[in-house]
């Protein structure tokens, strides 16, 4: 069974952690008068509320915008990554004809249609005629050797 933690705020200004069903008392002065401000089922998510309640106002603004300056930066870095192989092959497939040939015409247009500002279409089927995944089969369109 999981434990229920609550976050409290003593009288003195402190915020600290608790199980839901024991008695507990303040760390910085001892008072038992504190008011519950939230729940968790998690000690980690707990010891997280309490770190960010205990921190002055200033230092909790400098954090917060590092922070997400830093979420901004995995998003960015994710939507960058999110291209890999795997998703670049699949958008090849879907671009291929009946006949198994592709076309950077195609290709482009699957790109823009799945979001894809980058690797323009060129820059696929260049690695990919470099990698020996595709053969130039005429002068506008490549055929699959796997």
């Amino acid at each position: 069974m999981d434990e229920a933690w609550i976050l409290v705020r003593c009288i003195c200004g402190n915020s600290f952690g608790s199980r839901k069903a024991s008695f507990s008392s303040c760390p910085r002065c001892g008072s038992s008068k504190g008011k519950t401000q939230r729940e968790f089922e998690s000690s980690e998510s707990l010891a997280e509320a309490v770190a960010a309640s205990n921190l002055p106002t200033q230092i909790k603004q400098e954090v917060e915008a590092r922070v997400a300056a830093e979420e901004s930066r995995r998003a960015a870095v994710e939507q960058k990554t999110r291209g890999g192989p795997e998703a670049i092959r699949r958008i090849m497939r879907q671009s291929t004809r009946d006949d198994g040939t592709l076309t950077i015409e195609a290709l482009s247009a699957e790109l823009e249609k799945e979001g894809y500002d980058e690797p323009s279409a060129e820059h696929v089927m260049g690695q990919a005629e470099m990698e020996g995944i595709l053969v130039r089969a005429s002068s506008d369109s490549w055929s699959w050797l796997q």
